[in-house]
């Protein structure tokens, strides 16, 4: 493996700093990961939800780092073209991201790490790649569907022990479809109170009728009077702070299978 150096960058964030519950939630969800793909390799992980401000961005990012305190090269990837966060939620740069490495053809990985950032994660033992979404496309979906984005998750792969992608909202656009195939696996987002059912439902159709591979649920923003062990401050996508708490779920296919 070539070896490669990234530029690193400290961030201070209100992200950074997990209360118990809140990082052992993580913990959970990333065994119960683990867990779903004993039998197959699951190495590139989409997370979506059915619309946006359903918390899959937070997911994305929090799963990340615990990730990154178990492998030594995790990377996240915003693959959130039209309206990108995770640069906005570690404080990193989105001057060059993943558009300008598509747009400019670079699917060499000793090319790749201008695209490429390294962060500090607090208390953490690893540090955590972050490729940000880069600059503003017309054509996101064009993007994402070419076999250029294909091969670039390809030699990332070869790079990065697991690879977290923070996809687009199923329902509003079609992005999180081609994401979803060029992925091991897909992590669906359900926000309680919040989801419709039936767009949870039309959202996970669309998802299977593209043959992704749904791993399993997050439930999220769970008020934290319902559960006192998931208690963590949130800030939703609105900007507006708020005292939630996050309930992870996720369901194991061999496991159910087992039980039939």
């Amino acid at each position: 493996m070539t070896e490669i150096k990234f530029p690193k960058i400290n961030f201070e964030s209100k992200y950074q700093n997990y209360k118990q519950d809140e990082l052992e939630s993580y913990k959970l969800l990333r065994t119960n990961i683990e867990f779903s793909s004993i039998d197959n390799e699951l190495q590139v992980l989409a997370v979506t939800s059915s619309d946006s401000a359903e918390a899959k961005t937070t997911t994305s990012v929090n799963l990340a780092k615990v990730m990154a305190a178990q492998k030594s090269r995790v990377l996240l990837i915003d693959c959130d073209l039209r309206i990108p966060d995770v640069h906005k939620v570690l404080k990193l740069s989105n001057r060059l991201g993943l558009t300008n490495a598509l747009i400019n053809h670079e699917t060499e990985i000793t090319s790749l790490t201008k695209y490429i950032q390294s962060v500090k994660v607090q208390n953490g033992i690893n540090d955590l790649f972050v490729m940000t979404s880069g600059s503003t496309i017309p054509n996101p979906l064009e993007v994402l569907s070419s076999k250029r984005f294909k091969e670039l998750i390809s030699t990332l792969k070869e790079h990065f022990n697991f690879i977290v992608i923070d996809a687009p909202p199923v329902l509003p656009v079609a992005d999180a479809i081609p994401i979803s195939l060029a992925s091991d696996g897909v992590l669906f987002c359900i926000a309680s109170h919040q989801t419709q059912k039936e767009r949870a439902v039309t959202a996970v159709s669309q998802l299977q009728r593209a043959n992704a591979n749904i791993i399993g649920t997050v439930l999220t923003l769970v008020p934290s009077s319902k559960n006192n062990y998931y208690n963590y401050s949130y800030t939703k996508h609105s900007k507006v702070p708020r005292t939630l708490g996050h309930a992870l779920k996720i369901k194991n296919r061999k496991l159910r299978s087992q039980e039939k």
